[in-house]
């Protein structure tokens, strides 16, 4: 049986659909880094401070 279409829709749709999904995974991967790494010096930071900054008993 002959087909309407040059590809399926399902290979349409993967063409469609990743390299949308790369780009976003491309820019949120470095963009996710550097939020973990800023809250992990966040919270050294504070840790730092509340050490400090406790009286001694």
């Amino acid at each position: 049986m002959p087909r309407d279409t040059i590809v399926s829709w399902k290979t349409f749709a993967l063409f469609v659909l990743f390299p949308p999904l790369a780009i976003v995974a491309i820019i949120f991967f470095p963009l996710t880094l550097l939020v973990f790494f800023w809250l992990y010096y966040r919270g050294k930071q504070d840790a730092m401070i509340e050490e400090h900054s406790e009286p001694s008993s």
